[in-house]
């Protein structure tokens, strides 16, 4: 297994309060999402058919729904409402000098 690395996905302040933004983060799709403080990075795209989650919208209460076919994830977890043995990929992150890195 190859070792993990922190890479950049954006500039910390292209990510809004209340906004999620896509990036391809060494190939791999990632949504950023920033609320109440937070930033949540999950894989991209939707585990029902590969949708591009950032098209999609999410709620007060932390509910992520695919633009697709409505599938409705947790963005605190990546857990899928309709059965919580699907599961987003989450990414740890951190902010460095004015720049978003994800760990992959």
């Amino acid at each position: 297994m190859s070792e993990r690395s922190w890479f950049y996905a954006l500039k910390d302040s292209d990510l809004k309060e209340g906004s999620m933004e896509f990036a391809r983060v060494k190939g791999t799709p990632v949504l950023l999402i920033r609320k109440n403080g937070t930033i949540y990075s999950l894989f991209g795209k939707c585990k029902h058919m590969g949708c591009r989650l950032s098209k999609g919208t999410f709620s007060d209460e932390f509910i992520l729904k695919c633009p697709c076919h409505g599938w409705e994830y947790d963005i605190r977890s990546g857990k899928y409402q309709g059965d919580e043995d699907e599961v987003l990929d989450m990414y740890e992150n951190k902010v460095e000098d004015g720049e978003i890195l994800v760990l992959l």
